[in-house]
């Protein structure tokens, strides 16, 4: 993503997450792994077209923000524009939601990216952080749809294209990790002055900061950083499935709960 998501790559202070985390991974089980990547890659799923289509409804408001106004308002601009995230103020709420434009070529709500998908079953949490680590490529939106700036896939679209930007990891990472049972968010913001995407996940209550798009190939992933720990991070919203949260201060902040955070919107999917 070229305006608010990028790639840096960095190290983090590791810490070691709760028990719920702390899954080790023998040959065998990489193994498996491996082999269920393969069976996911050749199942009928990968064709599947998920409906993200849905209304958001506004704290404060009187009426939703459909989809359709969102598509109307943005084919409205030249392509090149269209094809950056739009931060979007409904009836004097002010940055009450978000959209981005799809492989379809439509803008849809940043939270029916999430389509509730996971490639396999799994009771590990550190599974999805090494198959995106083994599988997907990381790559420009740019450079790989001719120029446009910023295109999103979807989680399944995400496991399935080989190539994606931070955003397409992220999204991929956190509906898995909702899947399991995780508070798991997207996170948009810059990391060192650069726009980018990660995950927060909350686990017995403590914020934990998951680099979607790292590549690191260790014999174990018992270690993660505190997102209280995690330095370069600035952070202006967040979302889910269902909710979208902005950040009520200019402060920079390490924390992804508390007072200076607001749920502006609700997404109804259908």
């Amino acid at each position: 993503m070229r305006l608010l998501l990028g790639l840096l790559l960095f190290s983090l202070l590791l810490i070691s997450l709760p028990e719920i985390l702390q899954q080790s991974q023998p040959p065998e089980e990489v193994l498996l792994i491996q082999r269920q990547m393969r069976t996911a890659e050749s199942s009928e799923d990968a064709g599947r077209e998920d409906n993200q289509s849905g209304t958001v409804v506004i704290s404060g408001t009187s009426s939703p923000l459909t989809e359709s106004m969102v598509q109307r308002a943005v084919g409205a601009q030249p392509e090149e524009r269209s094809s950056y995230i739009s931060i979007w103020d409904w009836q004097g709420v002010k940055t009450a939601t978000a959209s981005a434009r799809g492989l379809d070529s439509l803008h849809h709500f940043a939270n029916s990216y999430l389509v509730g998908f996971q490639p396999f079953e799994t009771d590990a949490l550190w599974v999805p952080l090494y198959t995106l680590a083994t599988r997907k490529e990381y790559q420009y939106d740019h450079l790989q749809y001719s120029g446009l700036a910023d295109i999103w896939q979807t989680s399944r679209q995400a496991y399935y294209q080989k190539r994606g930007d931070c955003e397409d990891h992220a999204i991929l990472l956190a509906d898995w990790l909702i899947n399991l049972g995780v508070d798991a968010r997207v996170a948009l913001g810059t990391y060192k002055g650069e726009g980018h995407a990660w995950v927060i996940a909350v686990v017995n209550d403590t914020e934990y900061l998951l680099e979607a798009t790292s590549k690191r190939r260790q014999s174990s992933w018992q270690a993660m950083p505190l997102a209280a720990l995690a330095e370069g991070y600035e952070v202006e919203f967040q979302f889910n499935r269902d909710f979208f949260w902005a950040k009520t201060t200019s402060a920079p902040t390490r924390t992804y709960r508390g007072k200076h955070w607001v749920r502006k919107s609700q997404f109804i999917r259908g």
